[in-house]
């Protein structure tokens, strides 16, 4: 699903290019946001835009490619992935029919908008001036994700536990806590909680702003004897550019530490961030 084919040599035709990409969803190595986006044949963007969230800016479906004057042409769809709660797992909003229960987090036609929101054209450079496919295959690889990689690889490390649970193969087997487990305790059994002392609000994803998407994330994180978070993951995802936005706001976030017998330790917690549009 997020890969891109590995393609034979031989003399490159928009007929090839569409047998082999037409309709399959790519990841860009980079999740970056607009509506036009060019590479060169190294996979550096030529404009300078900083790098958003997967679930909004890291996945498209390819309608169209072409090739012209050493470009490769990709006109396509943007995937803009929400939590569904009762499905209990990431869906595309593109997904959505007018009869799905799913489309209660959302406040306006979803559907228009994402047609609208969604299209994208993306330009990629190749690095011969009659590329042959194994050129094209070298030049798209640069700028999206190759047949031997997965999501887990380029995403950040707080969205690696979830999505490795999610996989299969390791079941969220990655380390966390990542240091010093022995040391961090559980609320409870003599264990006070960490009150939260500064807790600043979240920003909100602009798709999700113009989407008027709702909705909860769940962390999970240690907050050490200091009282300053550390070792974010996402216990439950909300999708739609906000995890980001609720992992940056509980960073900020400070706590009157965990106590036993009077001494601050480094405890375990899940904090839940809520995104409402009043």
């Amino acid at each position: 699903m997020f890969a891109v084919p590995i393609l034979a040599y031989g003399s490159v035709s928009d007929a090839d290019l569409q047998q082999e990409y037409a309709n399959k969803i790519l990841t860009l190595r980079q999740f970056y946001p607009g509506s036009q986006l060019h590479f060169d044949a190294a996979g550096k963007l030529a404009s300078t835009v900083a790098p958003g969230a997967w679930t909004v800016d890291g996945q498209l479906r390819v309608r169209t490619i072409s090739l012209k004057d050493s470009v490769v042409h990709i006109r396509g769809q943007r995937l803009f992935f929400f939590y569904d709660l009762e499905a209990k797992q990431l869906r595309d909003v593109g997904t959505l029919t007018k009869q799905d229960k799913a489309s209660k987090y959302f406040g306006k036609k979803i559907a228009d908008w994402e047609a609208k929101t969604g299209k994208i054209e993306v330009e990629v450079e190749c690095d011969q001036p009659r590329p042959e496919m194994a050129d094209v295959a070298k030049a798209m690889n640069a700028v999206f994700l190759s047949p031997d990689e997965k999501l887990t690889e380029v995403v950040p490390d707080f969205w690696r536990w979830w999505l490795e649970s999610k996989d299969g193969s390791k079941k969220g087997t990655s380390n966390w806590p990542d240091r010093g487990e022995d040391e961090i305790r559980k609320v409870g059994g003599g264990v006070s909680p960490p009150r939260a002392v500064y807790a600043p609000d979240p920003g909100y994803s602009e798709s999700a702003r113009q989407a008027k998407y709702q909705g909860t994330a769940v962390l999970w994180l240690v907050v050490d004897a200091a009282g300053d978070p550390q070792q974010l993951r996402i216990q439950l995802p909300v999708g739609m550019g906000l995890d980001e936005e609720a992992v940056e706001a509980v960073k900020r976030w400070r706590f009157e530490p965990a106590r036993q017998d009077g001494t601050p330790v480094p405890v375990k917690i899940n904090i839940e961030v809520n995104f409402r549009l009043y």
